[in-house]
């Protein structure tokens, strides 16, 4: 793709770097928006709790489906309709939610966000990709690094905030005028710093994408949901598993692939590949994890919650860009092992928490994790893409975050199932079996931690690029 970022002044690159990031942060902030309003949501319109996680699982689920087109989407149409286009689609789709007179248009209106969602973070990253060099691109990086940990972070705070006095449409109505701000404020900011490609479409390739990351994904929140594998979820993993590996190989005897797998063939850009989806399952997996251990071994209120999550939100402000700024600076190797250092001593203490463990102690451990995953997430990504020959960086931002989603996706299911699993063994007892549950989730966490660190041993000590 030619581009054309030269053209831009500071002022406008500014200008049009802060109307990006803010529909990323919108986006990433309706993750995580509704967990705190799922008991709300049941009641008014009678669903189950099993139902009501759609909400949530299937915006990640379509999100995921989303990231593997984004490279295609990125290099195949105008930057600024692009762009405008995805937020538009987020506000009807948001606006379909205001109005949802039962909750499967309440379930459409989520899935109609989440396409919107799932290239707004590949596109961006992409733009980033396109203004900076390697060897400016980990403050950039860093600052986009605040807005995929600070929106999913502080989404639970918000909603907490907004459903103590209001219901719960005004959650979406709060996403409706966001989404419409940004839209306009992009007619007059986001420039075109891009020249499409007039390239075909493999239809194959698009249905075995769709298919097989569906298929597995569905499979993955499925269990997340449920507590347990069963004969059809076992037949659809391995299923989408097989069809991922048919669509890998189509990918590399196509002279233009919908994915361009071969950055695989790096193994400095694997190694940060994992450590990024490490740092990405030790964030969404505590997300999950947290507030259903507040809110029922604690019986804590939805608020409470989101305010013990409050200064872990807040540091990743300070942290993220500081972790890119030292990146320049310093490379990967010691960052990565500060970072996965600093999230295990989080973690350790969760494995002695109960029913009366102390608040401060709660909202300490969930912010020391927070800084060590803002140490690593956007910093190994962007470590790993600075290993790739820059005409295949949209490529390799869009196969990182398609992994890095799966990995969220395996890492809330692996919590659930943990939690569910444990919490049946004590039956005549379930706040017993809670508390138990969410003892193994976390040291489920603690195991993930430990390998994100011993893998940051292997990462190169030099910072390196393939410019």
């Amino acid at each position: 793709m030619e581009t054309e970022p030269q053209k831009l002044t500071n002022k406008n690159k500014t200008l049009m770097m802060a109307v990006l990031l803010a529909g990323a942060f919108t986006a990433l902030l309706a993750e995580t928006f509704l967990n705190n309003a799922l008991p709300t949501i049941m009641d008014a319109f009678q669903v189950k709790q099993s139902t009501a996680q759609w909400l949530t699982t299937a915006y990640l689920l379509i999100v995921g489906l989303m990231i593997p087109l984004s490279a295609w989407i990125f290099e195949s149409f105008n930057l600024k309709t692009n762009y405008i286009a995805m937020i538009v689609i987020f506000l009807c789709g948001s606006l379909l939610c205001v109005f949802a007179p039962n909750f499967t248009f309440l379930l459409t209106g989520r899935i109609i966000e989440a396409v919107a969602a799932g290239g707004l973070m590949p596109f961006i990253q992409n733009v980033i990709l396109l203004l900076f060099p390697p060897e400016k691109r980990g403050l950039a990086m860093g600052i986009t690094g605040l807005v995929i940990g600070f929106g999913p972070a502080v989404g639970p705070t918000i909603s907490g905030l907004i459903l103590k006095y209001s219901d719960w449409q005004m959650l979406f109505i709060v996403l409706s005028l966001c989404s419409a701000v940004i839209g306009i404020l992009a007619v007059f900011t986001v420039q075109n710093i891009t020249v499409p490609q007039q390239a075909t479409t493999d239809l194959v390739s698009f249905v075995e994408s769709i298919l097989g990351f569906g298929l597995l994904l569905y499979a993955l929140s499925e269990v997340g949901n449920t507590g347990r594998f069963n004969l059809r979820l076992t037949v659809m993993f391995f299923l989408g598993l097989l069809v991922i590996a048919l669509f890998c190989l189509r990918q590399l005897h196509l002279e233009t692939p919908l994915l361009d797998i071969r950055v695989f063939k790096n193994l400095q850009f694997d190694l940060c590949t994992l450590l990024s989806m490490i740092s990405n399952i030790a964030m969404v997996s505590i997300e999950l994890v947290l507030p259903l251990y507040l809110q029922t071994t604690r019986n804590e209120s939805a608020l409470t919650s989101g305010l013990i999550m409050m200064p872990g939100a807040l540091v990743m402000v300070l942290c993220n860009p500081l972790s890119g700024a030292l990146f320049d600076k310093l490379g990967i190797k010691k960052l990565s092992f500060f970072g996965y250092f600093v999230l295990l001593l989080g973690t350790l203490p969760m494995l002695s928490f109960n029913a009366k463990t102390s608040l401060v102690l709660i909202a300490s451990c969930y912010t020391l994790r927070m800084v060590g995953i803002a140490f690593t997430m956007m910093t190994t990504f962007t470590a790993g893409i600075n290993l790739i020959d820059p005409k295949l960086t949209a490529h390799a931002n869009a196969a990182s975050s398609t992994l890095r989603q799966i990995g969220g996706s395996l890492g809330t299911a692996l919590a659930m199932l943990v939690v569910t699993i444990a919490a049946g063994q004590y039956k005549t007892s379930p706040g017993l079996g809670l508390t138990q549950g969410f003892h193994w989730s976390f040291i489920l966490m603690l195991l993930f931690a430990l390998v994100g660190f011993i893998a940051s041993f292997f990462l190169p000590s030099a910072r390196k690029s393939a410019a």
